[in-house]
């Protein structure tokens, strides 16, 4: 008997049981995912908000987030399973200054879009450049802390070669105003994540490094623009170590795919994940906006010259290590308290019962690094400390050099205000004509200091007509020097002792005497200064304590003069200039070679391939190449350039994937200094582009 089409339809529309949670639902094959969700939650008999919930299918490892799709189109049948789960999760994220911060993170959208939700509560800009790294596995603990103990092999590191321009143009790493990290806010929800140690009675089936950052105790200062100083003997141990090449180029096959969620990743609840810098083409560093990226970043190049994953001479790592004290000494000198109370306090806050329009004046006047003038009509009297801070006065010794004399210091009666100086005979001649005026702005201020010898000299270089005329002022005390020198430095940029950055100039200047004075009796000191914490082991091993801090303290003296901001971004420019900079390798095998193992190098601009010793054998411009694509059924990847085509077979599990993933989002990234993509494009916008550049779609 022929079935009629009405019975074929009914044929099609019979039920069937779904589990969802260890509860079944009667479905059917056409219903939506929406409808789905509302039948499981009429069953449940709870009263919860439940808009962040969705659908999760474990077997085929996907998210059901298209709600209006049907079970059909998914591919679900009675015996699939569902879980009704969060899209929402807690997550432990590892920064790159390695701080630990528990963080909700986007289980169900790719790695991309979550990084950049990530970044945007951590107010860290332009997250295209970051991405996620996964833990490595191991499965014996001994077995990895004996690799991790090997000698790194003289011959399986890079060989030192020309940049090639690896310091790109689109990086703007220009000097920064004074900055005070003390008066930056937060936007981030996420928490220090406060770590305790675990009880003897616990058992963990996970790497020595996972059981590391388990055991990291973080700090409790949430300020993401300023790290604190911790001893490099507690943090080694929690940083992934290479120690040569093939190592080197398998962590680099960690990094998750930016087009799968992480829930599709094998990345659960509560994991340790690492959030670090993954693409080395940094656009638009802006000290004003970027505080907490340019720690962050600071923080992972940091990391890479002490951990040796970058090579550098003597020299550089000695040049790395005086600027690294300088920006811990202003990140120490800014969290100290100062004179000033109104440092500590929001300028609006002075003036709770004063019109709003004088407060927004004296914010415009402090940013603008003008003087505060008071009103005449004001009927507000300035007190004790501000009639101190407008004018620095003291007796000072003053040479200046003339031709056939000898070198003797008059000591005078000095006033600084503003960027005049003028001194007198004596003090009580300061109401009278001074012996002469002397106009700072424009002129250079050079210490020279010897703590030994307790000379306290400052240079002045006065711009005239006939060049540069040196004048030497001498003080008597450490504490004198540095509040003088740093008081004439402000006055030779125009500005006043009134700026929140003179006190912390001062405590800079300080500091560096305490260490002085320190270093010569004792190899600590009250900052914990101890080169060991400022080199890598190989340097530190090659020097004795004694000469690689006077080493470090002679080249400390030429970068003295930078706040933290300022020597960050002299960090990061030495950084980049180093010939290693920028280059994730990988381990592949040539169809044209017959050799077995050679390197594949990829950086911002080029394509390099290399001998396993790290020796450059040829390079390829990523503007020149054509087009690029994997095999997916022998895992080829396939570059074709002008008149040329390379193909080659990534090797220790390394997913094509990833090697594909590195090109397109250079190109990516290139893209942001033309007309193509800018900083106003719509987010969805640039995702598809990126996805469509990355994902390697079939």
């Amino acid at each position: 008997m022929p079935v009629s089409q009405w019975q074929r339809s009914m044929a099609r529309e019979l039920s069937w049981n779904l589990t969802i949670d260890s509860i079944a639902i009667v479905v059917t094959g056409s219903m939506s995912i929406a409808t789905v969700m509302m039948q499981l939650v009429n069953r449940l008999d709870v009263t919860e908000d439940y808009s962040d919930h969705a659908l999760w299918w474990p077997k085929a490892s996907i998210w059901l987030t298209n709600t209006r799709r049907t079970l059909d189109q998914y591919g679900i049948q009675a015996d699939s399973y569902l879980t009704f789960t969060t899209m929402h999760k807690l997550i432990r994220l590892q920064l790159p200054d390695l701080r630990i911060l528990s963080h909700y993170a986007d289980f169900s959208v790719s790695v991309y879009v979550s990084v950049c939700k990530i970044c945007k509560d951590f107010g860290i800009r332009h997250a295209e450049e970051l991405s996620i790294l996964r833990l490595p596995k191991v499965s014996n603990a001994n077995e990895n802390r004996a690799s991790f103990r090997r000698r790194r092999d003289n011959s399986n590191t890079l060989h030192r070669h020309h940049s090639m321009g690896d310091s790109l143009a689109t990086n703007t790493l220009a000097q920064s105003t004074s900055f005070s990290s003390a008066t930056l806010k937060l936007r981030s929800t996420a928490t220090i994540d406060k770590i305790t140690e675990p009880s003897s009675h616990s058992h963990y089936s996970t790497s020595s490094l996972s059981k590391s950052l388990n055991l990291l105790s973080t700090s409790n200062d949430g300020n993401l623009a300023r790290t604190p100083l911790t001893t490099r003997k507690n943090l080694l141990p929690q940083i992934m170590q290479s120690t040569n090449l093939i190592e080197k180029s398998k962590l680099n096959s960690l990094w998750l795919d930016s087009s799968k969620s992480l829930m599709e990743q094998d990345i659960n609840e509560n994991d340790v994940i690492l959030l670090r810098f993954k693409y080395y083409s940094f656009y638009d560093l802006n000290p004003k906006v970027d505080a907490i990226r340019i720690n962050q970043l600071y923080e992972q190049a940091k990391w890479s010259i002490i951990n040796e994953d970058i090579d550098c001479t003597d020299e550089e790592m000695i040049t790395f290590a005086a600027l690294q004290l300088q920006i811990q000494i202003q990140s120490s000198s800014s969290s100290l308290p100062t004179i000033n109370s109104n440092y500590d306090v929001d300028p609006l806050h002075q003036y709770d019962n004063y019109d709003i329009d004088q407060a927004l004046e004296h914010l415009q006047n402090s940013l603008l690094g003008k003087t505060q003038v008071r009103s005449v009509n004001s009927t507000r009297p300035l007190n004790i400390q501000e009639q101190i801070k407008q004018e620095l006065r003291d007796y000072l010794r003053i040479f200046k050099s003339r031709r056939f004399a000898f070198k003797s210091y008059k000591r005078y009666w000095f006033v600084l205000s503003n960027s005049q100086l003028t001194y007198y005979t004596n003090e009580s001649q300061q109401y009278h004509t001074p012996i002469e005026k002397v106009s700072l702005r424009g002129c250079e201020v050079r210490a020279d200091m010897n703590t030994s010898a307790k000379k306290y000299l400052i240079r002045l270089m006065i711009p005239s007509i006939d060049g540069m005329n040196q004048t030497l002022i001498k003080c008597s005390t450490q504490k004198q020097y540095a509040t003088w020198i740093a008081a004439l430095r402000l006055a030779s940029k125009g500005q006043s002792i009134d700026e929140i950055s003179y006190e912390t100039e001062r405590e800079s200047i300080l500091a560096l005497f305490n260490m002085k004075n320190s270093a010569s009796t004792s190899h600590e000191n009250k900052f914990n200064f101890l080169p060991e914490n400022y080199v890598s082991k190989k340097i530190s091993k090659k020097y004795k304590t004694k000469q690689l801090t006077d080493r470090i303290l002679k080249a400390y003296a030429t970068v003295s003069n930078l706040d933290g901001i300022e020597a960050k971004l002299r960090y990061l420019k030495v950084w980049q200039s180093l010939p290693e900079y920028g280059i994730s390798t990988f381990v592949v095998k040539f169809n044209d070679s017959n050799k077995k193992e050679e390197l594949f190098g990829i950086s911002s601009n080029r394509l390099l391939r290399m001998t396993m010793t790290g020796e450059t054998i040829k390079a390829w411009w990523i503007s020149r190449m054509r087009s690029w694509n994997v095999n997916w059924q022998n895992k080829l990847l396939n570059i074709e350039f002008d008149g040329e085509t390379i193909e080659f077979l990534p090797l220790y599990d390394t997913n094509s994937k990833c090697i594909h993933e590195f090109i397109g989002a250079y190109i990516f990234l290139a893209m942001r200094s033309t007309a193509k993509l800018s900083d106003n494009d719509d987010p969805l916008k640039k995702e598809t582009l990126f996805q469509r550049l990355t994902a390697a779609y079939t």
